[in-house]
């Protein structure tokens, strides 16, 4: 015989179960009795999945930006950051859902209509160094000076006017 599956908030034993599906995705809460009433699961109404299973999940916040005082937690509900340096301090948390979202580990940010954004410049800047570098080594003077054209128009994009 299977023993009885707990509540998800308190770990008594669980009388009322619920299931959502989002986006494929299947998530299952057990509650006792007590805490389905508290949580207002007996009314359809009231009651959304998400927000009981935050209170259960969520922690206290393990993360949080000095200037603005956004923490992780702020992040997961919003999906925005604060500030500027909230950048800096997310950036960890941040590395992984950054190549999800937009197939790169930096922000890159927009920029307008056939302008490269600066991220992109900086990594192809870079990329024109070391081909350089390999040109010249490889004694190919001509492709080594067309990169150093190419590496001189990049710099003044990026310099500020």
């Amino acid at each position: 015989m299977s023993q009885p599956l707990k509540c998800s908030l308190c770990e008594e034993a669980a009388t009322v179960h619920l299931s959502q599906v989002v986006h494929s995705k299947v998530t299952k809460v057990h509650l006792c009795e007590a805490c389905a009433q508290k949580g207002g699961a007996t009314d359809p109404a009231v009651f959304q999945l998400a927000d009981a299973l935050t209170s259960a999940v969520m922690a206290a916040p393990a993360i949080t930006c000095p200037k603005c005082g956004f923490t992780d937690i702020d992040f997961r509900k919003r999906g925005r950051l604060g500030c500027p340096s909230c950048w800096e301090v997310f950036g960890d948390v941040l590395g992984g859902l950054l190549t999800k979202v937009q197939h790169e580990p930096e922000h890159v940010g927009r920029a307008p209509a056939g302008i490269l954004p600066s991220g992109q410049l900086r990594r192809r800047l870079e990329a024109a160094r070391r081909e350089m570098e390999q040109a010249v080594t490889s004694e190919d003077f001509e492709v080594a000076a067309r990169l150093r054209d190419e590496i001189s128009a990049l710099e003044q994009q990026l310099t500020p006017s």
